[in-house]
């Protein structure tokens, strides 16, 4: 599955434009994190050695959130059932990818790689940065790494955002929280236009 592909599975079945945001949001992040361990020489290859790969799995994320957000449970059945529908195999990353996603509920598998590690960390983190984007008046280019930071430790703030999910990637990545936090907010700078920040 590439971006295309998927963009045309998440489309087909979520129709509100900020669910979309996020997914896209969350691809972003997931391509910025691939750079950055990369580039850092952090990547231990049990991952798809693909920036594409990650991002799809960004944008795929959520796709049958719109159907299961009434019946959490169900929350990524859907969407392994519309990868086999689409020829995704079983032991495809993407696949056993979705299967770490939403495990508090399914526990279908825990995850495991740095892509999965990366989706786990980064999911709550982009819809914290969108929030700190909105109170400053919804550009994302007027956020800083220490405005975050500041909000991150505001408990009031975003209080649905599960914080100690985010807190996790020192200990699975072996990246240092303000340095992710930086990683994924340049990410999404990056791409303000489509996730409506500009």
């Amino acid at each position: 599955m590439n971006k295309i592909t998927a963009l045309d599975l998440l489309h087909a079945n979520m129709q509100n434009q900020n669910l979309r945001r996020h997914c896209y949001g969350v691809a972003t992040a997931l391509g910025g994190i691939y750079d950055y361990l990369k580039e850092t020489g952090k990547f231990n290859g049990d991952s798809p050695d693909s920036k594409e790969a990650w991002e799809v799995f960004g944008i795929i994320h959520d796709s049958d959130y719109e159907l299961t957000k009434n019946d959490h449970e169900k929350h990524t059945l859907i969407t392994m059932e519309w990868l086999i529908e689409k020829g995704v195999d079983k032991t495809d990353p993407l696949y056993l990818g979705m299967m770490s996603h939403n495990t508090k509920r399914t526990n279908l598998r825990e995850p495991q790689t740095q892509m999965e590690w990366a989706l786990e960390c980064a999911d709550e983190l982009s819809g914290f940065i969108v929030a700190v984007a909105l109170v400053k008046g919804g550009k994302i280019s007027d956020v800083d790494v220490s405005s975050v930071q500041k909000k991150w430790k505001q408990k009031a703030f975003a209080a649905a955002v599960d914080r100690s999910q985010t807190e996790q990637v020192q200990e699975k990545l072996g990246i240092e929280l303000e340095k992710f936090m930086e990683v994924v907010l340049n990410a999404m700078k990056a791409n303000k236009e489509e996730l409506g920040l500009a």
